[in-house]
């Protein structure tokens, strides 16, 4: 029995040295969980995400569908997102702010939409057509429309709209913005600092973004 004994030693280090290197693999390939945030209130949970989510730069902003500020950084942020693909995500949080008549109706829309996994599809509609459904008499019948040239299951549209899911992400996310002072749209932070716009927002962002990539690799 003596004679097997260091055998049997050496056949269970290797078995412990197989399952460790499985596990580590396993834990390589595994996606990293989204970062929770560092500061503030939490914000509807999953988040509305583009970009990798192990982004060397985190992009979150507040926005507002009616907002025109927030539809004049829109085609900014397409640009920028293109640009900076694999090393910046973007988070978008609703902030629809009381003045503005139809912001909450288009944010429940674009939560609907979320829903059936085509949440930015819809984000990006509601700012290419913000001239359009802002003057509209019934704003419903447009999101509607847009919904249907979307694909989307329009009576399940129209009942996630005034669903409890809907009203509880978009009061998740006002919360998260109350909790940061947020008084206004669009407000930006990258990787956890407020971003002030300059006179040029799309320069000024390439350049806070440049900026996080530089203290990243230092």
């Amino acid at each position: 029995m003596k004679r097997y004994l260091p055998f049997a030693i050496i056949l269970a280090a290797f078995l412990v040295a197989i399952g460790s290197g499985a596990l580590l693999f396993h834990f390589r390939q595994s996606p990293p969980p989204p970062a929770k945030p560092a500061f503030g209130k939490l914000g509807a949970v999953p988040p509305h995400m583009r970009g990798p989510a192990n982004a060397p730069v985190e992009l979150e902003e507040f926005g507002d569908f009616e907002c025109l500020p927030c539809f004049m950084l829109w085609p900014a942020m397409k640009n920028i997102e293109k640009d900076y693909a694999k090393s910046l995500s973007v988070t978008f949080r609703q902030h629809p702010l009381a003045q503005h008549h139809h912001a909450l109706e288009a944010a429940r829309a674009a939560e609907a939409a979320g829903l059936q996994g085509r949440f930015w599809e819809m984000h990006d509609l509601l700012y290419l057509r913000r001239s359009q459904w802002v003057r509209a008499d019934d704003v419903r019948a447009f999101f509607n429309t847009c919904a249907s040239e979307l694909g989307l299951d329009l009576e399940r549209f129209a009942k996630d709209m005034d669903g409890e899911e809907v009203a509880k992400r978009i009061a998740t996310d006002q919360d998260r913005g109350a909790s940061l002072g947020i008084d206004r749209t669009p407000v930006v932070f990258i990787n956890g600092k407020k971003v002030e716009f300059s006179p040029r927002p799309e320069d000024g962002l390439r350049a806070d973004i440049e900026a996080a990539l530089g203290a990243k690799a230092r």
